[in-house]
């Protein structure tokens, strides 16, 4: 699968342009719920979250999260926005209908092999992002969406459950 160039505001892109290899083994739901929460304080109202680790090295934040972050930047959100990196890989949520949600997993399938920190970011790190992530999670981890979503709002409880934007997409 090729990731074009056009995505990324200074011409990022893959390695080769391909992402190619075999996603990492499929975690059994009992695995899923013995691993450990991130180290965070508690959350307290009206505090900023912070970006969130879902799995090992992918994380879920807002527009704020990704000014700070230190690793591959993917945005989903469907204009640019004057605060984000310059270095943000762009891959607006179902601009492209079904075929975003795989080219995106694909990215991070990728990027988690290469070893590398990914932070997927919308402008509040609440709904397209994280339904970005729980595509990812069933289609590269083998979950389903309510395993994924599961895990998500376990690690990043203002997550709000936005399955149905998925329409027929979800089959």
């Amino acid at each position: 699968m090729v990731i074009p160039s056009f995505y990324t505001l200074d011409g990022l892109h893959t390695r080769n342009g391909l992402l190619t290899r075999a996603c990492p083994p499929v975690l059994p739901p009992a695995a899923i719920d013995a691993l450990p929460a991130p180290d965070k304080p508690e959350q307290l109202s009206g505090e900023r979250w912070g970006e969130s680790e879902i799995i090992a090295n992918l994380f879920l934040g807002d527009l704020q999260d990704a000014q700070r972050f230190d690793g591959m930047i993917i945005s989903v959100l469907p204009d640019v926005m004057a605060a984000e990196p310059r270095r943000t890989i762009r891959l607006p949520f179902l601009a492209n209908g079904r075929a975003t949600l795989d080219t995106t997993s694909a990215l991070i399938a990728a990027s988690l092999r290469l070893g590398m920190p990914v932070l997927v970011h919308c402008e509040e790190g609440c709904e397209r992002a994280p339904l970005v992530v729980a595509w990812f999670l069933k289609a590269r981890r083998g979950m389903t969406l309510d395993e994924a979503y599961a895990l998500i709002k376990r690690r990043r409880p203002i997550v709000k459950d936005r399955r149905s934007w998925l329409g027929n997409y979800n089959r």
